[in-house]
């Protein structure tokens, strides 16, 4: 089972323990032979770990049900896409281990094309004017970066990408290939990893090729979302981790700036073969100490740059270091103005709905508190304010009753038309009759484990399930089957007269049903003969399995009593 399975279980509820019988693999692959290799079976575990993962909390957020996961899941197998889901977990351990890679990436890469760690003396030898026969060309970790940079480019190309504003993951391989090219991080990637310098034996011309690493620069947000999306699946929200995150990005910031500082007098020195004498690099000697010693120095001055603070003891002289200093002066402005807002925003929790949403969760907790609920009452209780307003409060009573009739009916409409699209029997109702279905049928959310109907119980209403799973059980408690999105419920009762519930409904999950009642079924229903009659067919056939099931257990239960 996936790492993030606790995730899973805590965004839900207790788990679920399915009685029935599924026939397949729930990952719609095709099933091996038991005499397969383990060529064979190593394929198809590849394979499924490229598809959508139910357990990965993204899911659920473009996502809002198993049923839908499945879905997209069997779309994918059925059209054979070799792409690699963004929410399976494959990308998952992918983007962790990632994480830990960029991080060097952004870290060495700018210090090594501006301070020769692997072999300082060659870089030294530049700034010294010293002839020095090189030994980048044994740099076997750059290269290994370099090469991980290189997999990461075939990786994105058979990597669908999100896009967040519509909810829509895109799996084409054409559309997710054309996204990478026309982006920032196509050029950069390929100029930052592709290693010229194992080709090129001249060191001048390797160390103006190693400058290209400070192109990964641009690769910050991506280090910054890996590092999210890792803290997310491991449930680590504390803020002592988020500041982590955040002071670890900008080191990175202030390391950049360091990098560049020295990397001055070799530019001049590649372009002009001359060294720039009046560099305050050159006058404090930095290329005669140890590395740790220039680093410090470097990213001391960087962070006064960045602050715009001048340094009497390192005063600019080179027209180039100056260059550098007024766009860190004015890098430095702007990203200290951003800071500031990024911590306002986090203070007042960035939006006023949040506020609002949280200010409610608080009274919601006080009520808890003040009447000594259980603590799975509680659990229960936060996650269908979690699911109903998706941490963003609204009154949505105090918006809709301010809308006329007809605009209430065509926002309903247009909410419920996914629902429209997956229920038949809805789809087949003339205009007319859906709009005045739609208006009138009532929105409620169920939590796991809650029953929806009893069994036995008088019935006025019958049920459209938007989003969920239930499960169906007969009345002695033998489980009879699972109805999922675009499936409805609870007609039996109000097409048979006097007819009583014959079935308990309990939703598997956290589901979103729609409730229709008898006086507006009546108006609609009975006046469209060939859907009543649908109606009634689907009706019967439910009794006579759920009695057939019923049957069934009641023998097996008396045969064992006795």
């Amino acid at each position: 089972m996936p790492f993030f399975c606790n995730f899973h279980k805590s965004f839900e509820g207790e788990t679920h323990k399915c009685a029935i019988r599924h026939d397949g693999s729930m990952s719609y692959l095709p099933a091996l032979k038991r005499k397969a290799t383990w060529f064979q079976r190593f394929r198809r575990l590849l394979k499924r770990s490229t598809l959508i993962s139910e357990y990965n909390p993204q899911s659920y957020e473009y996502f809002r049900s198993k049923a839908e996961i499945f879905r997209a899941r069997k779309e994918h197998v059925v059209t054979k896409s070799i792409v690699i889901h963004p929410f399976s977990d494959f990308r998952a351990y992918y983007e962790i281990w990632m994480s830990l890679a960029w991080l060097i990436i952004l870290f060495y890469m700018p210090a090594d094309a501006a301070f020769d760690i692997i072999s300082p003396e060659s870089q030294r030898g530049v700034l010294l004017e010293e002839t020095y026969s090189g030994t980048t060309e044994d740099d076997y970790f750059g290269f290994t970066l370099r090469l991980i940079g290189f997999i990461d480019i075939i990786i994105t190309f058979f990597t669908g990408y999100c896009v967040k504003k519509k909810r829509k993951v895109v799996m084409d391989s054409l559309k997710i290939a054309k996204h990478y090219v026309m982006s920032i991080y196509f050029i950069t990637d390929l100029l930052a990893t592709f290693p010229m310098d194992f080709f090129i034996t001249n060191d001048t011309y390797q160390r103006m090729i190693n400058t290209m690493g400070f192109l990964r620069i641009i690769r910050l947000p991506t280090l910054y979302y890996y590092m999210s999306r890792t803290l997310e699946i491991f449930r680590l929200r504390r803020i002592s981790i988020q500041i982590f995150k955040n002071v670890v990005v900008n080191y990175l910031v202030f390391h950049w700036f360091a990098c560049v500082q020295y990397m001055i007098p070799q530019i001049r020195f590649f372009a002009y073969g001359e060294l720039v004498a009046e560099s305050w690099i050159e006058r404090a000697d930095l290329p005669e100490v140890n590395f740790v010693s220039r680093y410090i120095a470097c990213v001391y001055r960087a962070a006064g740059s960045l602050f715009c603070i001048s340094f009497e003891e390192m005063k600019l002289e080179a027209w180039e270091e100056k260059l550098v200093a007024i766009i860190t002066f004015i890098f430095g402005k702007v990203y200290v103005f951003y800071i500031t807002v990024l911590i306002l925003n986090y203070l007042l929790r960035q939006r006023s709905l949040e506020i609002k949403y949280f200010e409610t969760i608080s009274q919601v907790q006080a009520y808890m508190s003040q009447k000594q609920l259980p603590i799975s009452m509680q659990t229960r209780l936060l996650q269908f304010y979690d699911y109903k307003y998706n941490k963003k409060f609204f009154k949505e009573r105090g918006i809709t009753g301010l809308l006329s009739e007809k605009l209430k009916g065509e926002i309903n409409l247009n909410v419920c038309s996914k629902l429209v699209q997956n229920v038949s029997l809805l789809a087949h109702l003339p205009q007319q009759l859906l709009e005045q279905v739609v208006l009138n049928m009532k929105a409620e959310i169920y939590l796991a484990n809650d029953i929806i109907i009893k069994a036995g119980s008088v019935g006025d209403c019958m049920y459209f399930l938007a989003s969920g799973t239930v499960g169906v059980w007969t009345p002695s408690g033998k489980e009879v089957c699972h109805l999922q999105d675009g499936a409805y419920f609870g007609e039996i009762s109000l097409v048979f007269k006097d007819k009583r519930r014959t079935a308990n409904i309990v939703a598997v999950e956290i589901c979103e049903v729609y409730k229709l009642d008898r006086r507006i079924f009546r108006n609609c229903f009975k006046s469209n003969s060939s859907l009543y009659k649908i109606l009634e067919e689907v009706a019967k056939e439910r009794m006579e399995v759920t009695q057939m099931f019923e049957d069934v257990h009641a023998k097996t239960f008396m045969e064992l009593g006795h």
